[in-house]
């Protein structure tokens, strides 16, 4: 006959413990991903306060991306002049123009499309965050340099010569024949890698708003080289989307989250074991070297108490 010992005991409990918890952010998260809709119209310019703005871009930034390159950039427009230009001159559609007019910020997410040149930059966060093996930071620069397909893009966009193309070719040509003997990564053009990257981010973005009780609306809808023109983005960069953010018209006001005034960020509570949990995180670039304000490069002001966190990057 099985007789229940204390350590039995002590197991279930912790065992009821851990499903709670889980069940409990579980529940948290489909209240997320549930109460996430496409806003079809805001308050007009009703402002969201500075801390739900830095918790939001605090979550962005712990977005996955491919070699842990963070190829996206993101502007944060809150002028109102800038949102009615943009809104006149560049935005398809009577939907997207009320939008971006009345959203309280519209978010506009740039995808580097010469990501070698910020391998430099990453591969000293990487060796100074101490988070990775010697094998792993020696094949990085190879390795992102291969797998991103920038040549092919470069190739075609400035018509630089043949020899990225023939270059490209042959990357394709070598994975195709290997396929069937051994698995061989896909090569993609650059473009198609880095706006796949500024949509994970995005992503992140928008549940990162919404948890915040923000409402959203992704948008394509847009003149690409008009919005460059305006925002003074740097034709290395492509635009995939932009996110309008605000407070969904009509509906009750908002109540925020509780902040700690001398981190800023949104007060938590251990878990069942009375431990708050730790993860090894990636490292990440700075906040104002990643989000900007209404112009490419324009420090964000709202960000001078954020300082950087991580996540790890996609496989």
């Amino acid at each position: 006959m099985f007789r229940p010992t204390i350590t039995w005991f002590a197991k279930a409990t912790t065992n009821a413990a851990t499903r709670a918890d889980v069940n409990s952010k579980i529940k948290a998260f489909r209240q997320i991903v549930q109460s996430r809709v496409s806003a079809r119209r805001f308050e007009p310019n009703v402002a969201v306060p500075d801390d739900v703005w830095r918790d939001v871009l605090r979550m962005t930034l712990t977005s996955p991306s491919g070699f842990n390159l963070q190829p996206t950039h993101m502007l944060l427009l809150r002028c109102p002049k800038v949102k009615s230009t943009l809104s006149k001159h560049a935005m398809l559609g009577y939907g997207n123009q009320f939008r971006t007019n009345d959203a309280s910020a519209i978010a506009v997410f740039c995808a580097d499309l010469e990501p070698s040149k910020r391998i430099d930059r990453i591969f000293a966060i990487e060796r100074e965050s101490g988070t990775r093996e010697n094998g792993y930071l020696a094949v990085l620069r190879v390795a992102s340099s291969f797998l991103t397909g920038e040549s092919s893009t470069l190739s075609s966009n400035n018509g630089n010569g043949s020899s990225t193309h023939v270059s490209s070719f042959l990357k394709r040509a070598v994975t195709h024949a290997l396929s069937p003997v051994q698995p061989m990564p896909t090569m993609e053009n650059v473009e198609s890698w880095s706006y796949k990257n500024a949509g994970i981010m995005s992503q992140m973005y928008t549940m990162s708003a919404t948890a915040h009780g923000l409402s959203t609306c992704m948008m394509e809808g847009f003149d690409a080289r008009r919005a460059r023109e305006i925002l003074r983005i740097p034709d290395r960069f492509g635009i995939p989307l932009m996110v309008a953010t605000g407070y969904d018209y009509g509906a009750p006001p908002v109540v925020h989250a509780d902040f700690n005034s001398d981190s800023d960020s949104v007060v938590e509570e251990d878990d069942e074991s009375g431990r708050a949990e730790k993860h090894k995180r990636t490292p990440r670039l700075e906040m104002n070297e990643v989000f900007f304000g209404d112009t490419f490069g324009e420090p964000l002001e709202l960000l001078h108490k954020l300082s950087g966190g991580g996540e790890e990057e996609a496989a």
